[in-house]
């Protein structure tokens, strides 16, 4: 209930913002939010993400994410491009801040979606693959997301995710990795799109951790799309179990080409 009632308290904020702001009055806030965020720390660069491809489509994004209970930082900037009606590939590079320095290099990634159902369908589905590249001699990282999307009312969707990944090298763990990621959103009303993320890690399949020490975290999420195809997107997310971050909090904005 807290979580939704915080949902609710930013919707309307953002509708209030929308109805009363010009998009180039909000420019200096979203500056001020990211050089504040910084100082803080990070984990949200990485949302609920769906299976639809559309043609003709490119898009640069940069996320930040941070913490406000410890002292790191996230920070990413990514672009994709579809290839056709089915195939859209994007790449993306992620830095830390570290003791060495506030922007600390720390992998690239290549990421591939393949939407294999029709446009006109209630339930949409679809694969990912990434490949990660990281420094300091780690191992590489794959993973393989199937991807869901559904279509409940003219207003509601959902998407469930599931995400199995593995690493090759010096040092890297055996089994394989073992997420779920789960949105339930509304697009259609007065106002920005806005919903719910529930994002979670199990273990591997060599060891599925205690539910104590799962990570899983829900919270709300809006978005606001701006003139020229410029959108804003901010998340906070809560943990539900000891080994979650209490808080973790995401900015990203990106523009549509």
């Amino acid at each position: 209930m807290i979580a939704l009632e915080l949902l609710y308290r930013i919707h309307q904020i953002f509708r209030y913002m929308l109805s009363r702001t010009r998009v180039a009055a909000l420019m200096p806030a979203m500056l001020l939010l990211i050089l504040i965020c910084t100082d803080a720390s990070a984990q949200v660069t990485g949302g609920v993400y769906g299976p639809v491809v559309t043609p003709d489509h490119q898009s640069l994004e940069y996320r930040i994410g941070f913490d406000p209970d410890t002292d790191a930082v996230a920070q990413r900037i990514h672009y994709q491009r579809s290839l056709n009606g089915s195939f859209r590939w994007r790449v993306l590079a992620l830095a830390l801040k570290t003791e060495q320095s506030n922007l600390d290099f720390d992998h690239v990634e290549g990421e591939l979606t393949w939407d294999v159902t029709d446009a006109d369908r209630d339930w949409r589905t679809g694969f990912r693959f990434d490949l990660r590249v990281r420094d300091r001699g780690r191992p590489v990282r794959g993973a393989v997301s199937w991807i869901n999307e559904f279509r409940l009312t003219s207003a509601w969707g959902a998407r469930v995710v599931g995400v199995t990944s593995f690493e090759v090298g010096s040092g890297a763990r055996d089994g394989l990795g073992l997420q779920t990621r789960a949105s339930l959103y509304r697009t259609k009303h007065n106002g920005p799109p806005f919903g719910l993320d529930l994002q979670s890690v199990y273990g591997t399949t060599e060891k599925i951790l205690d539910p104590d020490d799962q990570f899983h975290q829900l919270g709300p999420f809006a978005r606001i799309p701006l003139k020229d195809g410029w959108s804003i997107f901010g998340t906070a997310l809560f943990g539900l179990t000891d080994a979650t971050p209490d808080t973790n909090l995401g900015l990203w904005v990106g523009r549509s080409f």
